[in-house]
């Protein structure tokens, strides 16, 4: 299937090699899943390379999808517009809906759906504030099997970094694409 996500804006999406190489080396029956999924730009692009990797992969994607008004178009100019985030991301993920499996609920109560060491790739791109990346990682890193991978975008923005820096303080993380990277063993 030929990718279509450079269709769905905004174009925030980054960690396309990340993706990539999560679904290449994972075997068929993981689990991923991807916290803040907003439009399905990159949820579009996951699903289209676990459709193209004919792994049975399961892909769930979590996020409140609130109430917008106005998106950025890719020169940066802001369109006004009436819609909300959730219309727009089952229209866009449409085409994928057969691999994506969504929970449109805060990022805390969908941890709760989760077993412990049940996932294989967690990637986390919600909120960009402290405390909510810092619960973020608190909540979804016991979700997460030993040989797995959690990871988040927008690793630059202070608020990330820190709460990113003190959760892994001991433990390595590597960085890509202005993700953070932390393979679990």
């Amino acid at each position: 299937m030929d990718h279509y996500y450079k269709n769905i804006l905004p174009d925030w999406f980054t960690f396309s090699e990340l993706y990539i190489k999560m679904v290449n080396n994972f075997p068929e029956g993981s689990h991923f899943v991807e916290i803040g999924s907003w439009m399905g730009r990159s949820a579009v692009f996951m699903a289209v390379e676990i459709i193209n990797s004919n792994k049975k992969i399961k892909f769930d994607c979590i996020d409140s999808w609130e109430f917008i008004d106005e998106i950025y178009t890719s020169d940066n100019n802001i369109a006004k517009l009436k819609l909300t985030a959730f219309d727009e991301f089952l229209k866009n993920i449409n085409p994928v809906s057969d691999i994506i499996n969504y929970h449109k609920c805060k990022s805390i109560d969908a941890s709760k759906l989760y077993k412990d060491q049940s996932l294989d790739f967690v990637y986390i791109d919600a909120s960009h504030e402290y405390e909510n990346v810092k619960n973020d990682l608190i909540y979804w890193y016991p979700k997460v099997t030993f040989g797995g991978v959690i990871a988040g975008h927008d690793y630059p923005y202070p608020g990330v970094k820190k709460a990113v820096n003190e959760f892994f303080e001991n433990r390595e993380i590597n960085t890509q694409e202005i993700s953070w990277i932390h393979y679990k063993n």
